[in-house]
C-alpha cells in the first residue's frame, strides 16, 4: 500500500446512468486503500449526484448538467472555469471510455489522465491508458482495477457499498409509521432498457402472492415508463401496493429500502441500490448474457440470489421466501 504525506486529489468522472455511477464505487475504495489521505472527487450527470454522493469512500461530488447548464460547448468551458479543482487534481480517471470525460480531465489539467485505450482522443489526451484485463468480466471489477495504471498492482475485488440513514429521513420514518407493521417487499420491474422489464402478468401474480401472505409490497419506479406500468397493473385488478413511481429521490429510495424485508428487480440501478445497502436482493436478468457482466458476485453479496431468463412468478416468491429464512436478522 502507498502512503502520501500531503492529501492527493483523485477525480473519478462518471456521466453515464444510475447503475454505471453506483458500480465505480471499487474504484473509490481502491484509491482509499492505496492512498489513504486521498481526496476522493465524483464528477457525475446531474440527474444522478445522490447515487454518487452517499457512496462509501466519496469526499465530495460534483455534477455535470448535460441537458442544463453544462450543455453544449459554452456549458462545457463553464464548468471548467467553475470547477474549484482545476489545476489541483493528482489523478483524473475518464470512465466508460466517455469522450466528454477524457476532454475534461485535460482541460482541467489533471496530472496523470487515465482511461481505456479504445478511440483517437483517448491517445491523444490521455496519458495513461488501462488495457482491461482479460480474465475481468464484472464491471466493478474492471472499474477497480483503474488504479492499476497509478500503482502497477492489481485493484482489490470488494463489494460496492452506499451509505443510508432511514432514522434520519422523513420520508422513509412516514412510511415506517404507516406500513411498519406488515413484511414489506420492494419490487422494480422497469428499468433503461425495455427487454429487461418483468411481464406484467408475472408482476401481478407476484404481488398477489405476496398480498395473500400478508405482506406489502412496494412498487420503485421513476419516469414515465415506470408510471404507465404501475397504471397496468391497476387495469388488471392489481391494486394492493405502495405505488412510490417518482415519489424518492435516491438517497430516500435507498433509506426506504430499508424498510424492505428484501428487494426484487430487474437488472438496472435500483437493483444495485438494493444490494449495495445491504438489502436482500432478488436480482432478475431477462437477459442472461448480462450476469457475468452486471450481476453481483455471491461470495461478494450472499444476500443476494440470482434468476435468469427461466423465471415465473413462482419460482421469483419461493426465492425470495428463501432468501428471507436466510437473513431473517440481516
Amino acid at each position: 500500500m502507498q502512503s502520501s504525506q500531503q492529501e492527493k486529489i483523485f477525480l473519478i468522472i462518471n456521466l453515464s446512468f444510475f447503475g454505471d455511477v453506483l458500480v465505480t464505487n471499487t474504484l473509490c475504495q481502491n484509491i482509499k486503500m492505496n492512498y489513504p489521505d486521498a481526496k476522493v472527487v465524483f464528477v457525475v450527470n446531474k440527474p444522478f449526484y445522490e447515487a454518487a454522493k452517499y457512496q462509501y469512500c466519496v469526499d465530495d461530488v460534483i455534477y455535470f448538467d448535460k441537458k442544463g447548464e453544462h450543455k453544449g460547448l459554452f456549458g462545457f468551458f463553464k464548468f471548467i472555469q467553475n470547477c474549484k479543482y482545476k489545476n489541483k487534481i493528482y489523478a483524473a480517471f475518464a470512465m466508460y471510455d466517455n469522450e466528454r470525460a477524457i476532454l475534461l480531465s485535460y482541460f482541467l489539467n489533471a496530472r496523470h489522465r487515465i482511461s481505456g485505450p479504445s478511440f483517437y482522443v483517448k491517445w491523444s489526451l490521455t496519458d495513461i491508458l488501462i488495457e482491461r484485463k482479460k480474465e475481468l468480466s464484472r464491471m466493478q471489477d474492471i472499474n477497480g482495477d483503474f488504479i492499476r495504471a497509478l500503482t502497477g498492482e492489481n485493484g482489490k475485488v470488494v463489494p460496492i457499498k452506499y451509505l443510508t440513514d432511514a432514522n434520519n429521513d422523513a420520508f422513509a420514518q412516514k412510511l415506517l409509521k404507516e406500513f411498519g407493521e406488515k413484511e414489506i417487499i420492494g419490487l422494480c420491474t422497469v428499468g433503461k432498457h425495455k427487454e429487461n422489464y418483468l411481464p406484467a402478468d408475472t408482476a401481478v401474480e407476484l404481488i398477489e402472492k405476496f398480498n395473500s401472505e400478508n405482506k406489502t409490497v412496494f412498487y420503485f419506479g421513476a419516469g414515465e415508463a415506470a408510471n404507465e406500468y404501475a397504471n397496468e397493473l391497476r387495469k388488471r385488478g392489481c391494486v394492493k401496493f405502495v405505488d412510490l413511481t417518482n415519489a424518492t429521490t435516491i438517497y430516500q429510495l435507498a433509506n426506504v429500502m430499508q424498510l424492505c424485508k428484501a428487494v426484487i428487480s430487474i437488472d438496472t440501478g435500483t437493483m444495485h441500490l438494493s444490494y449495495a445497502t445491504g438489502r436482500p436482493t432478488v436480482c432478475i436478468f431477462k437477459r442472461p448474457k448480462m450476469i457475468k457482466k452486471w450481476a453481483p458476485l455471491p461470495d461478494l453479496y450472499p444476500h443476494t440470489v440470482i434468476i435468469g431468463s427461466k423465471f415465473t412468478a413462482e419460482n421469483i416468491y419461493q426465492k425470495t421466501l428463501k432468501l428471507l429464512d436466510k437473513f431473517a436478522v440481516y
